[in-house]
């Protein structure tokens, strides 16, 4: 009954094979008798050991993060391409292939990072399936852009739709980084509005914290302090921490009935952020914080929304 009501829908397992339309599961372990395998550090470097494990993806990530853990960039970069082309990969490990390979190459010295432009929209966007990955995405896509310079819209819009998603001191200040110069000149309320946000995150996160997190987080909270006030005059701060500093970002917009999905249909997928979704969030965080676009608000709507009519 299951079966024909989920269409023999399954989640994806290594223990579960394939024979003509027949499924089998693997026998289970034999917790009694169960040995655990015993490795050296660094075991996949050693050739014998490492053509003994039977899963030869496993052994070529563990070399690809080594590298890239020692800063050898060049080198996980390789690493990465060569998983890559070997295939066999379902979506998810893909994504996280070339996501790893987009990682790499900022921080390669040998790359183009034209290139890595073209990575992220036309081979890691395809492939990005659940929320998770899309807030990975956009994280990595403000990395990208900040490297490369040039894509202050696209940076712009996918910083609202991170901050919005998570109202973290750190997406607060990779929002202030954009270069609004490029966008409209004379913005003077956004960079100041979104570094005095993250200012009050982190205040609230230290004295919510205790032990070592609550010393991270009181020396980031001098640090920002000391960089706002030598950049901006008292009162521009008490003005911006009025309009910035009122609560947590409220995400959930109320749904019309026509918005709100069929009973049969399956609730997970709605966590994925599709257009429309991310037209809805990025539009109620424009009004939660319209401070910030006082001084460009048709300009940022027509960037991010694209419909001027739908974001009065």
């Amino acid at each position: 009954m299951f079966s024909e009501a989920f269409d023999n829908f399954c989640l994806e397992d290594e223990d579960i094979t394939f024979e003509g339309d027949k499924q089998t599961k693997r026998e289970p372990i034999d917790v009694a008798n169960y040995e655990a395998v015993e490795r050296p550090p660094k075991w996949f470097l050693n050739t014998t050991l490492a053509l003994q494990h039977k899963d030869t993806r496993e052994v070529d990530y563990f070399k690809a993060a080594l590298a890239y853990y020692n800063k050898n960039f060049d080198e996980a970069l390789q690493c990465y391409k060569q998983m890559l082309e070997a295939g066999d990969h379902n979506i998810s490990h893909r994504c996280a292939i070339v996501d790893s390979i987009i990682r790499s190459a900022l921080k390669s010295s040998s790359t183009d990072i034209h290139a890595v432009v073209s990575l992220l929209h036309e081979e890691l966007l395809p492939l990005i399936h659940t929320y998770g990955e899309q807030l990975q995405y956009w994280t990595l896509s403000l990395e990208v852009y900040m490297k490369v310079g040039g894509f202050e819209s696209k940076y712009l819009r996918n910083g609202i739709l991170l901050t919005a998603s998570i109202d973290l001191a750190e997406h607060w200040t990779l929002l202030s980084e954009v270069n609004f110069d490029r966008i409209q000149s004379g913005v003077t309320h956004f960079r100041l509005g979104c570094l005095c946000r993250a200012l009050y995150l982190l205040e609230r996160r230290a004295s919510n914290s205790r032990n070592f997190v609550r010393q991270i987080s009181e020396k980031k909270v001098l640090s920002l302090r000391e960089k706002i006030h030598d950049e901006y005059t008292a009162e521009q701060v008490n003005v911006a921490k009025a309009e910035m500093c009122k609560g947590s970002v409220r995400r959930d917009i109320e749904d019309s009935p026509n918005d709100c999905p069929p009973p049969h249909d399956c609730k997970m997928k709605g966590m994925f952020k599709d257009d429309r979704e991310q037209k809805r969030i990025i539009k109620h965080f424009l009004h939660r914080f319209r401070w910030l676009f006082e001084e460009c608000w048709q300009t940022v709507v027509d960037i991010v929304v694209g419909d001027c009519s739908e974001a009065d």
